[in-house]
C-alpha cells in the first residue's frame, strides 16, 4: 500500500470511528452534520475524485451548512480532491487556514 492509499484508508477509518448524525456523499465528498457538536463530525471530507465543477460544488456545500446555521469546515489532507482545493477555497470564498493539525502517516 503506497502513502496515498494509506492516507485515504486512515481517512475512511476516522470517518467511521466518529460518526455524524447525518452523512451525505456528494460527488466524491463526504459531507457530515452533527448539529454543531464537533468539527470533525460537522465537516466536508473531500477524499474521493469528483466530476462537478469545484467552485459550484463549494457553493452548494456552503448552502447546505448555511441552511443548518453552520459554517462549512473542510477536512484537508494531502489526498484531498481536487489537489488544488485549498486555492479554490481561498479564491472562491476568501477562506484561509484557521487551524492546522499535523499527523504523520
Amino acid at each position: 500500500m503506497d502513502q496515498s492509499q494509506l492516507i485515504q484508508k486512515i481517512e475512511e477509518l476516522s470517518l467511521n470511528a466518529l460518526p455524524a448524525m447525518q452523512t451525505q456523499i456528494y460527488d466524491g465528498w463526504v459531507i457530515r452534520f452533527a448539529d454543531g457538536y464537533m468539527k470533525r463530525a460537522n465537516s466536508i471530507a473531500p477524499i474521493y475524485l469528483s466530476n462537478e465543477n469545484v467552485k459550484k460544488k463549494v457553493l452548494n456545500c456552503e448552502q447546505l451548512y448555511f441552511a443548518r446555521n453552520g459554517k462549512a469546515i473542510y477536512k484537508m489532507t494531502p489526498q484531498s480532491k481536487p489537489n488544488n482545493l485549498d486555492s479554490v477555497l481561498a479564491e472562491s470564498l476568501g477562506m484561509s487556514w484557521r487551524e492546522q493539525q499535523v499527523f504523520k502517516y
